[in-house]
Parts: C-alpha cells; structure tokens; sequence
C-alpha cells in the first residue's frame, strides 16, 4: 500500500501536511465505539456560511450550475455535428471547420484567467451573470452568421464565456461542500460536462437535421436567457466574508489570527474571502448553530458585487505559480488536459469520418454516437464520485482515522486501463469500418475511464488545498485549453500521415502513460504536501 498509510498521526496534528486531518474518530457519547466522520473544513456557527446552508438551499444553487454547466459545454461541443451542413451553407472547408475549434479554445485559455480573479475578488455571481449574457450573445450571433470570420469571432467569445465555468463550479463545490461530499460533488460536475458534451448534442442533431444548424444555436440563444433569468432572481452568492464587529462572541473558543482590512469609523472587521476564521473542532454528529446570529436578507444574497478588500493583480499571476509550485495541481492539469484533447479528438474524428463511406452518416445520426461516451461517463461518474467518496471513508479508517487527498487515486488503475482500452479500440473500429456499434462500445469504455479521474483529480486539488482552488483551477484551466489549443490543428495531418488506426493507438499509449502518473501521486503526493507547507501556509497568509 502507498506511503500514506505510513504513520499519519505520528507527530501531532500540527505536524500533518496540507490536506491531511482527523476525519473519523470515536464517538464521546457513544460507548459502542461507534466511529463518526469529522468536518472538514470546520464550519464556524454562523447560518451565512454556505457550509452551514440547508440541504434545501445547496441543491437549488448546485442545481442551477449544474444546469448551466450543461449548456456551457452544449455550446462548446456541438458545432462538430454541423459541419456537414456548415460547409454547404457558409462555404468552406471541413479544415477552417477544425481550425475554428483552436480559436474556441485560446477564448477558454483567456477567459479563465481573465473571470477567475473577478470571481475571487467580487464574488461568483456576477462572474456567472456575465459569463451567461456573453453566452446568450454569442448564440444568437452564430444563428445568424454569414460568413467564417464571424464564426471564428463568434468562437472566441463563447471561448471567453465557457471558461468561467470550468474553474468557478469547482471554486463554488470547495465553498458549500465539505471533504466527504466533494466526490460525488465532483462526479455530478463531471456528468452534467458529458450531458453536455454527449447528450445535449443529439437533440441538437436531430433538430439540425430537421431545421437547420442555426436553430439549434437559436434554442440554445433561449436557454441562455431562461439561466439568466434564473441566475440575477434565483442564484444566490457562496463567496463567504466573515464579519466580526467588537469581541468575538465566543471567548472561550480559539480563532487564528489573520490579515484583515479595518473600517475606520467602525469596529468591524471584514476579513479577505480566502481568510476564513473557524471555531473548534466538529463532528457530523455535533456541529451546531448560533441562531442568534441573524440570516443575510435576500438583497445581500443576491448582491450583484462581493467585494473584499484584498488587491485582485495577485490572482492573475498566482495560479502560475499554483501550477508550477504544487506537484499535486501540475499532476490534475496534465491529467485534465490530456483527457479533454482525447475528448476532441475523438469528436473531430466523428465528424470528418461518419459523414464520409460506409458510414454515409446524417447530423442526426452522429450526435447519436455521443451516446456510448454518455453512459460510460455517467457510470465513471459513480464510480470516482460516489464510490471515491465512501472509498475515502474506507481507507481513512485503515489509516487511524486519517485523510490523506491522494487516498482517492487508489481506486483508478481500473478505469484508466478502461480509458486507453477505449481509444484504441475507437480507432480501429473505424478505420476498418466495421459496424458503428464497436466503436459505440469503445465511446462507453473511454467515457468511463475519463469520468472516474477526471473526477477523483479534480477533487484531489480541492482537498490538498482548499484556500487556493481558485488559483489552481485557473492555472489548470489555462494549461488544458492552451494544449488544446494545437489539436485540431494536428489531426487532418495526422490521420493522413499515420491513418486513423495507428493515431489511436498512439493516443491510447499516451493516456496510459499520464494516467500511470498517479502512482508517483499515491506514493509521493503527502511527502510533497509536507515539503511544501510553508509555501502554501505563505500563499494563504497563514503565519506558524
């Protein structure tokens, strides 16, 4: 078993690294023994916070992001199933078609290190609110479009507006859910990311093929309306600023002590949003509270601006230096990155490939093919959320009680052998043109295999360091989308100096060998975290 087991509790609870904690202990009041899980990160008692917030209120802001998620990749995935009708209709070619997916990715690469500093500084809502009317813009911009510059415009600035998204939503799970629940958290992000990238696009095919490409840019125009809407009236902030006005309230409870802004004329002090105050120590069984402390009025949740007083130029360049700082982000990056090129360029292939002899496919019919990735995403999404979250609980109890991240890897080796298996089984289905329903089965083998790591890597930052997810899942943003960026320009090349079969194979070598970078991860991931706490407790303000 990985070096995580080794000894997790030897030193003192001072000593552990970033991410490592006391997650299941014996209960006091129980003389069964009877183990309970511990919260992390401690809650403080005032109702504000969104970790205190009711189920009721956590499902229906998760909610209308995952809703939103789904669309955002909607319109990021979709155009490949046009193109058959596109390059009749605005004149060009199958390759400028590919071309204009690099210009949606250098939007991608922009945008999240553009919105995510706003977000940190100003909340998550008015980045959402902006990211949506951008979208809604540019939807109905593309129905409309008459020529491939504008398409390439028009790429770019739904670029610009999906990327907030792929940051932010991880931004928001570390803001409402504790450690034990990020998994499945996770898992639903990562499904409703496949509802998008997978699902979505078959109706969209069906009402290109019927309609025409543009009304499905039109419907998607409407949606984007309805979320904004729902995002200005419904959608509540979960950037949390802790308030303290004269003593604390609690004497006897112990706080740590951080930089904070002071108002002048006032005794209250608003502390900077990553600066979070807690109070004691707290079970599942025995958190409790203040009700004193009164509820936020609607205005205040719904405020269009969150500001703290921190400056915002360090949050343009810190997340390269998250990056390249913490083995742990550099890890998730490659691992996200190489999973997302995969991903295009399975869906570039269906496109250029489907359309042509034996397969003679319609638009319709090959958003049909996004089917197989779907539900093999759908169940991976189970498997590194669902199964990753009582995994953690398991291995936890073989470690003392203990937490480590990298706990979540050790359910991994299985789908990411599914995942290389998918690739090259993809490709040589097709290239030997056998019957669409083989490389259907591949789709649900990769889609599997993607699902569970993306899953448990992109929870894995979140929990090794929680305080800087913004700045981490910036930078991992920007790396997956600037190598994405050359994709699509390298397959028509490839294809034709290699032929689709030995590309795949290749691509599947390539994912097992990223994958494989977990077992470094599992075995050197916490002497890593130990190495480099000073460097985080700086980045957090957090002083020994």
């Amino acid at each position: 078993m990985p070096s995580t087991f080794q000894s997790s509790s030897s030193g003192g609870e001072n000593d552990l690294p970033p991410g490592t904690f006391l997650l299941i202990r014996e209960s006091d009041s129980d003389v069964s023994g009877e183990q309970v899980v511990m919260l992390d990160p401690i809650p403080s008692n005032d109702p504000n916070e969104p970790l205190n917030w009711n189920a009721i209120r956590k499902t229906v802001n998760f909610t209308i992001i995952l809703g939103m998620t789904a669309l955002v990749f909607t319109a990021l995935s979709v155009q490949t199933i046009f193109w058959q009708q596109m390059v009749v209709d605005l004149n060009v070619t199958y390759a400028q078609l590919n071309n204009t997916m690099s210009v949606s990715f250098v939007g991608l690469s922009m945008g999240c290190v553009f919105f995510i500093p706003l977000a940190k500084k100003y909340g998550r809502r008015p980045v959402y609110i902006v990211s949506t009317i951008l979208m809604l813009v540019t939807s109905f911009w593309t129905s409309r479009l008459q020529s491939l510059a504008e398409l390439y415009i028009c790429n770019l600035f739904q670029g610009l507006a999906g990327a907030s998204n792929e940051a932010i939503v991880e931004i928001t799970i570390a803001d409402l859910f504790f450690v034990h629940h990020r998994g499945r958290m996770n898992g639903l992000y990562m499904t409703f990311v496949m509802i998008g990238s997978f699902l979505t696009p078959m109706a969209a095919g069906v009402q290109a093929t019927n309609q025409g490409w543009r009304s499905s840019y039109q419907t998607m125009g409407i949606f984007n309306a309805i979320f904004l809407v729902i995002f200005v009236f419904l959608y509540e902030e979960t950037k949390y600023i802790p308030i303290f006005t004269g003593e604390s309230q609690n004497e006897s409870s112990p706080t740590e002590s951080f930089p904070e802004a002071e108002d002048k004329d006032q005794k209250t002090k608003v502390q900077p949003e990553s600066h979070i105050t807690h109070v004691g120590e707290q079970s599942t069984l025995h958190h409790e509270i203040d009700s004193t402390i009164p509820m936020n009025s609607w205005r205040k949740r719904l405020a269009l601006v969150t500001p703290t007083p921190e400056p915002i130029w360090p949050y343009f360049y810190r997340p390269f230096y998250v990056l390249t700082s913490f083995p742990a982000v550099l890890y998730t990056a490659f691992q996200y990155a190489s999973g997302v090129a995969f991903l295009t360029i399975m869906s570039s292939v269906l496109a250029l490939v489907f359309p042509e002899p034996p397969y003679l496919f319609n638009p319709e019919q090959i958003g049909y093919m996004s089917v197989g990735p779907f539900i093999g995403n759908l169940i991976g999404s189970v498997y590194g959320g669902v199964l990753g979250d009582w995994s953690i609980l398991y291995f936890s109890r073989k470690n003392k009680g203990y937490f480590e991240p990298e706990m979540r890897l050790y359910i991994l080796p299985i789908p990411a052998i599914f995942a290389s298996a998918g690739l090259i089984m993809f490709g040589v289905t097709i290239a030997r043109g056998m019957h669409w329903i083989y490389p259907s089965i591949a789709g649900v083998f990769f889609g599997f295999g993607l699902g569970s790591v993306s899953d448990a890597a992109l929870t894995l930052v979140i929990d090794s360091y929680r305080e800087i997810a913004g700045d981490a899942f910036t930078g991992i943003a920007f790396l997956r989308n600037a190598i994405s960026i050359g994709i699509p320009f390298a397959i028509t090349p490839w294809i034709k100096n290699n032929g689709l079969q030995n590309m795949f194979v290749i691509v599947g070598f390539i994912s097992l060998a990223v994958n494989s970078l977990m077992i470094p991860m599992m075995i050197w991931g916490k002497p890593a975290r130990r190495a480099l706490a000073s460097r985080y407790q700086q980045m957090v303000g957090i002083s020994h």
